[in-house]
């Protein structure tokens, strides 16, 4: 029989429940300009509307909410859907719904642009192509986002790949699925897709590097028992590389973006 607490590692929409205070805390946000590049890239108008899908606590939907966008973040998980709803509450253009990626809940051609940050790669890819084609006005516009660590910039980021590598049972598989570009084509419907890489880099002292692990589903968490281990490593590996109480993870945040190709039109 499969427990309950089984049951939440394999469902992706519930696997982040006990999560999201660290999620808000500690994951790296986007690089500003994207939206601005996307708006340009895509011909979006000023105002208009963006579904976030997979929101999460809402770090996507804030950088298109401050560019001038109305974004309404689709989010199963309730307790990340409550973080991104308090972040965001004095955000004009903002509203959250709970929905999925394959069931919005959002009306038929009711979005300009669809995007999924850091999200895409726990979707059912057949069943999200049909409901965000369902949603989007025509052309039907797309952009997928995901922040790519960097593993090999320094001994801070080769001994982090390593404690990955040793705790997340899961970190093989889930760091590639659905981010190769035979997928990403698949969603697309072809080659209809470009790429453009920004740079991220962030900063974080111990507390916001332990929050940045305690967010990452596929490592232990506090209750299970290779979490003080790992603790030990994280802490072991923070005071051989930090200067000046800080480590630096440095990101490339890629961005697959273009109109979708649509059979029902010609």
């Amino acid at each position: 029989m499969t427990t309950a607490s089984e049951t939440s590692a394999l469902d992706p929409t519930v696997r982040f429940s006990e999560r999201a205070l660290a999620y808000a805390m500690g994951r790296p946000g986007y690089p500003a300009q994207i939206a601005a590049h996307l708006a340009h890239e895509l011909n979006l108008a000023h105002g208009a509307v963006i579904a976030d899908l997979g929101s999460g606590t809402g770090l996507s939907s804030r950088i298109f909410v401050q560019a001038g966008f109305e974004v309404i973040g689709v989010e199963p998980n309730a307790p990340m859907r409550a973080m991104a709803e308090q972040a965001l509450a004095h955000a004009p253009g903002f509203r959250s719904v709970a929905g999925s990626a394959h069931a919005t809940t959002l009306e038929d051609a009711s979005v300009d642009c669809v995007v999924a940050a850091q999200a895409f790669h726990w979707f059912d890819l057949t069943a999200t192509r049909a409901e965000v084609l369902r949603i989007l006005r025509r052309p039907p516009r797309a952009a997928l986002i995901w922040n790519v660590r960097r593993g090999e910039d320094c001994a801070f980021a080769r001994g982090y790949e390593q404690l990955l590598l040793e705790y997340g049972d899961e970190y093989p598989q889930i760091r590639e699925r659905h981010t190769d570009e035979d997928s990403i084509g698949a969603f697309f419907g072809g080659p209809h897709w470009r790429r453009s890489v920004f740079e991220n880099r962030t900063e974080l002292d111990f507390e916001l590097l332990a929050a940045r692990v305690n967010s990452t589903s596929y490592l232990p968490a506090p209750n299970q028992s290779g979490h003080a281990p790992m603790m030990r490593a994280l802490r072991e590996l923070f005071d051989a590389t930090a200067r000046n109480g800080r480590v630096v993870m440095q990101y490339d945040a890629r961005v697959y973006f273009g109109v979708m190709h649509d059979p029902l039109t010609k």
